[in-house]
């Protein structure tokens, strides 16, 4: 590969459409790509094409086509490379540059698409490779190459670009290079007069790629972030000895976001979420390497203690405990301490070490197969990983050169192989480092170079992991779908078919409901202006009602009761003005009260149920919180967040969204809170809020508000009703309700089609919910009394068929503590059930009936050896008839060949064989007459198994085994969040500051510096293992009781004061009196008191069926 093997041509003629062409040394013909397909030309025809053709670039080699819109795709031609070594007779070779050359048109396609330029520095970056012979394929290992036909497609990083050309039946092997990610570093090492060499190769998986605060722990697919696959490799003569390591993130869902340094704390959500996606990933590592052992460097300080214990508590309730050793070591910890830990962490994986041994064969025969491997991880997999994973490389390799013989009469050789791995690894790590966190790896050796790669590390996250993040995405998924067809099309296929069967993808979504089964769920949504919580100690309304009274209205009792079975599956509520919105907290909002409302919520609906917190999320005083029930949390998947400010232009966050996504079974679900400008006549500025906040929310795979299948909208919009105050206050004493809604100005802009367009939102027959004297039913008696409106509200669209989404009730409830009203609305959605088999039946049915994918007759006339051209102007008209278009054609062997726009035009095509066209009879047949044959192999591969829950997934669930959750006595704030399918008891009063972790589950939320007991009231007792046990288990185990009110008579503790009074629970009496009696005040109405539930017996769990997992292209 020492030349530029591949030459590609242009026709930059306007007359006619794009045409590329492309010819490389070693090969006849060349390749022809023309309106979206591509052919193979012979010589001839290649020396004739040509003439019309301009050079425009030559290249060392193709990566493929990239679709980077719905109607542009460009040829990804590699125009830089660097040697690194020779293995196996093959150059490898390190991509310094690329190329794209527009397939659609004339111009750079740089002026098309500005994402160009960060993909082509991505491509550029020095992170791919490629070898320079088909006979080595880099993607794979030595022990896959022995074991398995075909490249491993989680290290094939262009996969996806080579579908286009297998497609329409080119050879990809000969055309086409495959490259993969990570690192490649050779040396080469004399043994006398022989010549071997040493190698270390990390792969980076691409199935969940990303930088490093983008992308951290599981996706419900069980695959990890910065999963690398390391191969310590030896080559002497004809022997060859490979050593095989992994690392990943912990397989949980959890994140750490955050743009300034030190404000990425760690966000966990809840366990029962989490569980599907680690057996999956778990399953996944013993079907692809045997036996595995987990070495955990986690360390017991700040939110890594939290994660760690919680990877602890997910692997001993899996059942891979019995199986899979895990080993623990506070890596920093035990270095601080002394530089020889590392021995005591070697002596307890030598065990394992020992047993998996590693890869050898001589003559191209397998001598010894590598039976299990070490998965190493620390928070990021970066530096204690390295260091860890290279203890372990240099140990084994003493038994690799001991197994290769090579000491025999040269007792250096083993030194200095130890020597060149001990380069090897640190230079791997480097790199590694540098894909995922933008610099090269801290060794701990110099605090200097260490300082500075933290403070590049930290402008790097901040200022372009964004672009890079973004760059991955389009050149992994690129672009060819609308971001609704695309969303919809990731909830019910598996992600391998959307790119390799695009052209069926739009059929598959279409006929999606007849592999769906029905499930029906209940959604609370609620949202609360709470004014900043200004009034939240005042003692003086002490018998103010509880959050129960709006979360569990008794206007809605019918439809939200106390029974298990008629409650919410999910409950988002948002909350406006949750601090004060004053110039501090727009710079750097206080989270106190974001905890008090979480743990506020989660007590209230632990009365009726448990519940789990799967989202939190804080945009200065716009909160959203949402809460699953642990049943149909395992089906909740891809949950994403996004928030947008729209305050003073979008500069300040006094004033913006927050927004969740969750995909419930094969169902899209957005959630946005919002709080919109205020003002009596500030319309417009709202309507540009409204336009602001639906333009500028974007979740990963660039899926916007509009993606969705259904979309719920609340909060405070600020929309006011166009009368004065005082004909509002008329017509609501006498029930007028339709004469406001006349002048409601939310309600005039969407007819007008400026706000909203296509929501929906339910009678308003409640009072204006705005505004109010605080702790009153008085409309505001302010100097400015202003005119009561309907500023808080639920509005909801759903983009499917009619009848999915139902409103069961709308209504506002009589909470004071503000001068808003809380308002709530539950819902029905139909939500739909991924059936795996059927999924395989209709994609078979559904590309059988598209027809050939390259879409190509062959046309010959009857009775001649070749193809007269003056026939093919009748036969291109006849075609035009059949509503078929031309995208190319050729001549082959003396047939004519014509690519149609599709296979169904080509199956329609088929109708003129026989057809006379003057004295000529047509014979017409497709180019690939067995295609459906052919494409049905490939389906049975996918692995659908992984992509729906299983059925020994459900009895995980189901709490066959029970969890068990060992926290230490400093954590209890960490299992008040991550635990919170608890019922509330009286709590023990919270621990110091110093004393707690700063990560809590999905919510940023930091402890305020001065303690008060009014917290105390709020926050939820360090919770026992037999608790913790019954929290995740919710089927074969009876239901928890709800919680009295209790007041502990202990005369050791020390009494609550009075005077501090929390108005998310209900009335706190003193210690020595009894709670006094609830009295009703006008308008609000009291809900009774929770009946007992009776306990029920656990049915038996059902068995355990053993499922092989299905085998993964590889």
């Amino acid at each position: 590969m020492s030349v530029r093997g591949i030459r590609i041509w242009r026709r930059n003629d306007a007359r006619f459409q794009p045409s590329i062409l492309v010819e490389k040394n070693g090969l006849d013909g060349s390749l022809l790509f023309q309106g979206g397909a591509v052919a193979t030309l012979d010589s001839d025809s290649t020396e004739v094409e040509r003439r019309s053709y301009q050079k425009i670039v030559d290249a060392y080699g193709l990566l493929g086509v990239l679709a980077i819109t719905k109607d542009e795709s460009v040829l990804v031609a590699v125009t830089g490379v660097l040697s690194v070594g020779q293995l196996y007779g093959a150059d490898i070779l390190k991509i310094t540059n690329v190329e794209f050359i527009s397939l659609r048109t004339f111009g750079s396609v740089e002026n098309v698409d500005s994402r160009i330029v960060d993909l082509q520095r991505l491509l550029s970056s020095q992170m791919f490779y490629f070898s320079s012979l088909q006979s080595y394929d880099l993607t794979r290992s030595a022990q896959h190459r022995d074991s398995h036909d075909g490249s491993d497609a989680r290290f094939f990083w262009n996969r996806s670009l080579h579908f286009s050309f297998q497609r329409y039946g080119i050879d990809t092997d000969n055309w086409l290079l495959k490259c993969m990610a990570g690192s490649v570093l050779v040396r080469v090492v004399y043994v006398g007069a022989n010549t071997g060499r040493v190698a270390l190769i990390s792969r980076l998986s691409c199935e969940r790629v990303g930088t490093r605060f983008n992308v951290r722990g599981a996706n419900y697919l069980g695959n990890v972030a910065n999963f690398v696959e390391t191969e310590q490799l030896l080559l002497f003569d004809d022997k060859e000895c490979s050593l095989l390591q992994i690392r990943g993130s912990i397989p949980l869902f959890w994140e750490q976001p955050g743009v300034n340094v030190g404000s990425h704390k760690v966000k966990l959500r809840a366990f029962e979420t989490s569980l599907p996606a680690y057996h999956r990933h778990m399953s996944q590592l013993q079907h692809r390497y045997g036996e595995f052992a987990i070495v955990n460097l986690l360390g017991r300080k700040e939110g890594e203690r939290v994660l760690s214990d919680a990877f602890k508590t997910q692997h001993k309730n899996s059942h891979f405990a019995p199986i899979v050793d895990f080993i623990d070591f506070d890596y920093h910890a035990q270095m601080k301490i002394s530089k020889e830990a590392i021995v005591q962490l070697k002596k307890k994986m030598t065990p394992h070490m020992s047993k998996h041994g590693f890869y050898y064969s001589m003559d191209h025969k397998l001598v010894k197969r590598q039976t299990g491997v070490i998965r190493t991880n620390c928070l990021d997999c970066l530096d204690r990983t390295n260091a860890v994973q290279t203890a372990i490389g240099l140990q084994m390799s003493h038994d690799q050169v001991a197994f290769l013989n090579l000491n025999a009469g040269k007792v250096n050789v083993e030194q200095r192989v130890e020597e060149i791995l001990k380069d090897l690894w640190q230079k791997n790590g480097d790199q590694c480092s540098t894909i995922y966190a933008g610099t090269g790896a801290l060794d701990g050796k110099s605090k200097l170079k260490d300082a500075s790669r933290s403070l590049a590390r930290t402008i790097q996250n901040n200022l372009m992991d964004g672009a890079k993040q973004e760059s991955f995405d389009l050149f992994l998924t690129g672009a060819a779908y609308d971001p609704r067809l695309f969303d919809r099309a990731c909830n019910i296929l598996p992600p391998s078919l959307i790119q390799e069967y695009a052209d069926a993808v739009s059929q598959l979504v279409e006929r999606s409901p007849e592999i769906a089964e029905p499930q029906q769920i209940k959604i609370f949504v609620g949202t609360w202006n709470v004014n900043g919580g200004k009034n939240i100690h005042n003692v003086a309304f002490r018998n103010e009602s509880s959050l129960s009274h709006w979360i569990f209205s008794s206007s809605m009792t019918r439809l939200v009761s106390v029974e298990e079975e008629q409650l919410a599956d999910i409950v988002a509520i948002g909350v406006e003005e949750l601090v004060d919105l004053n110039a501090s907290n727009m710079v750097k909002a206080s989270t106190t009260n974001q905890r008090m409302w979480c743990e506020s919520i989660r007590k209230t609906l632990a009365e009726k149920a448990p519940f789990v917190l799967i989202g939190s999320e804080q945009l200065v005083g716009v909160c959203l919180f949402l809460f699953a029930r642990p049943k149909i949390s395992p089906y909740l998947k891809d949950f994403a967040v996004s928030s947008v400010k729209t305050g003073m232009g979008g500069a300040t966050g006094n004033k913006g969204s927050v927004a969740f996504r969750i995909v419930v079974f094969s169902t899209s679900i957005c959630f946005i809170c919002s709080h919109f400008a205020a003002g009596q006549n500030e319309v417009k500025d709202r309507n540009e809020d409204f336009a602001t906040t639906l333009k500028k929310i974007r979740f990963p795979l660039g899926r916007e508000i509009d993606s969705h299948d259904v979309i719920f909208w609340f909060g405070d919009f600020n929309y006011r009703i166009s009368l004065s105050g005082e004909e509002v206050k008329t017509a609501v004493r006498n029930g007028d309700f339709s004469k406001l809604v006349e002048h409601d100005q939310l309600t005039n802009e969407k007819i007008k089609g400026q706000t909203f367009v296509g929501f929906n939102e339910g009678q308003l027959t409640f009072a204006p919910t705005y505004k109010y004297d605080t702790f009153s039913d008085d409309y505001d008696t302010s100097e400015k009394c202003r005119a009561p409106a309907w500023t808080d509200r639920v509005l909801w669209k759903d983009q499917r068929k009619k009848g999915k989404t139902t409103l069961l009730s709308y209504d506002r409830s009589e909470l004071k503590t503000s001068d808003h009203r809380p308002v709530g609305a539950v819902f029905k959605v139909e939500t739909f059930k991924v059936d795996g088999k059927k999924c395989i039946e209709l994609i078979e049915d559904v590309v059988e009936s598209m027809g050939p994918p390259d879409g190509t007759i062959v046309v010959n006339i009857v009775g001649k050896p070749r193809f007269p051209p003056q026939m093919f102007p009748p036969i291109h008209e006849k075609l035009k008839e059949l509503g078929a278009m031309v995208q190319l054609s050729k001549f082959d062997n003396g047939d004519l060949w014509i690519v149609l726009n599709s296979g169904e035009m080509a199956l329609a095509a088929l109708s003129m064989d026989g057809l006379k066209l003057g004295s000529e009879q047509l014979q017409v047949k497709l180019k690939s007459p067995d295609w459906a044959y052919a494409l049905k192999p490939h389906l049975s591969d996918f692995d659908l198994e992984s992509f729906e829950v299983s059925p020994e997934e459900e009895t995980l669930i189901n709490g066959a085994d029970g969890a068990v959750f060992e926290f230490a006595d400093e954590d209890e704030d960490s299992i008040s969040v991550m635990s919170l399918t608890l019922t509330g008891s009286a709590p023990d009063r919270p621990r110091p500051p110093s004393a707690r972790s700063e990560a809590i589950s999905m919510a940023n939320l930091e402890w305020p510096a001065e303690r008060q007991d009014v917290l105390s009231t709020s926050m939820p007792t360090r919770a026992s293992s037999a608790s913790l046990a019954n929290s995740s288990w919710y089927e074969h185990v009876p239901p928890l009781a709800p919680p009295t009110t209790q007041q502990s008579n202990n005369n050791k503790s020390p009494p609550q004061q009075s005077c501090l009074f929390n108005p998310f629970t209900q009335s706190v009496p003193s210690p020595a009196a009894p709670p006094p009696p609830t009295i009703p005040t006008r308008g609000a109405s009291v809900a009774p008191g929770p009946p007992a539930v009776p306990l029920r017996k656990a049915p038996p769990p059902p068995p355990r069926p053993v499922i092989p997992p299905r085998p993964k292209n590889m």
